[in-house]
């Protein structure tokens, strides 16, 4: 095979394929790129990790037809340091591959092509539009409460609901819950919730990242696939039973205060330079007042006070800086509800208006 192809465009699916290919696995041909030329104007560069998988095809003026794979991190990085615009492939004997650009020339060991995986077939798979801004909010909104416990493999990813108008996703990682609802007019139609891998929604996002028109989304089997314009995504579903989400909100927490999000941001960035994994900081809430207190026995202890809307009676309770301080970077009202019941129960955090967005975060014992 040989073929001729611009510098910038054969990066752009390296990037995508290097962030898939698996360098760990005990299948070496996992950590390379499969090419493969497709008629004369086209080639196909695919990864996978047998979990998530990507295949795009990029413009190239193709001299002689051919396949063959090699290290995605190593091609990502020669080509990445090439000079000039252009750049030659070429397959050499024994699987190697011939690299050149201007006065620049690498080789580099490949493997046969035959032996690379197959990848998931998306020819037959009906598709939906789907809003890549909304979809790429909505990864946002609940990535970071993905549990990283791969003993506890049912919360490894998000949960996502579709009845094609309406998409809800949800993730927790038992101490905390994350919930975003969002409009999805012409979205996939799911009989039933399925559970996205965190790793594979790193890549949707990755993928849809500088889409600005409609992207396509389908479920079939045991994989959902995202195709752009030229790049196909599929990524293996998590198959196992997500909790029943919904027992985990509080509905009847009836100490409501309302706060500037951004003050309470700060005030919890300061209080957590106190703070530990196991020593967390204390909410204090009083007619008008919240008090934020961290105390350290190694390193000493910090107290603030934060101007709130709340008139119930007084109650405390301890949290981890970090649960809510990732639930307030991603929300984007002024004005956030806290709504808690007592020291020992969790709290529901939310915008002042609307409960389209919301977070749930447990106690803590201080």
């Amino acid at each position: 095979m040989e073929f001729r192809i611009q510098k910038n465009e054969f990066l752009r699916g390296l990037r995508l394929a290097q962030g898939i290919a698996d360098r760990k696995s005990t299948m070496p041909i996992l950590a390379n790129v499969y090419l493969r030329t497709e008629g004369k104007t086209k080639i196909l560069l695919a990864a996978t990790d047998l979990n998530v998988s990507v295949s795009a095809e990029l413009a190239a003026k193709v001299e002689k037809e051919g396949a063959l794979t090699v290290g995605a991190r190593p091609l990502h990085d020669i080509v990445a340091n090439l000079p000039g615009e252009d750049v030659v492939f070429k397959r050499a004997e024994n699987n190697w591959a011939d690299i050149k650009a201007a006065k620049v020339a690498y080789k580099l060991v490949g493997m046969p092509d035959r032996d690379f995986p197959k990848l998931p077939d998306h020819r037959e798979v009906a598709f939906a539009k789907c809003d890549p801004a909304v979809l790429r909010e909505m990864i946002d909104k609940t990535l970071f409460s993905v549990s990283n416990d791969e003993t506890r493999f049912h919360l490894n990813g998000v949960f996502f609901e579709c009845d094609g108008a309406h998409a809800r996703m949800v993730s927790t990682d038992g101490h905390r819950l994350s919930k975003v609802e969002r409009t999805l007019t012409g979205g996939p139609a799911l009989a039933a919730g399925v559970i996205i891998p965190k790793k594979g929604l790193v890549e949707i996002k990755r993928t849809v990242e500088s889409e600005k028109n409609a992207i396509s989304i389908a479920f079939q089997g045991s994989y959902v696939f995202i195709k752009t314009t030229d790049v196909v995504l599929a990524v293996k579903l998590i198959e196992s039973q997500f909790p029943p989400y919904e027992q985990v909100i509080p509905k009847t927490n009836q100490k409501v205060a309302v706060i500037g999000r951004a003050a309470l941001l700060e005030a919890l960035k300061r209080a957590s330079l106190m703070a530990s994994e196991t020593r967390g900081v204390r909410f204090t809430f009083e007619p008008g007042l919240l008090r934020v207190a961290s105390d350290n026995p190694e390193l000493g202890e910090v107290r603030e006070e934060v101007e709130v809307d709340f008139n119930g009676e007084p109650v405390s309770v301890g949290f981890n800086p970090r649960y809510f301080t990732d639930l307030l970077t991603q929300m984007v009202s002024d004005e956030i509800r806290v709504e808690v019941a007592g020291e020992l129960d969790p709290a529901v955090v939310k915008p002042r208006e609307g409960d389209d967005y919301l977070g749930v975060v447990m106690p803590m014992r201080i």
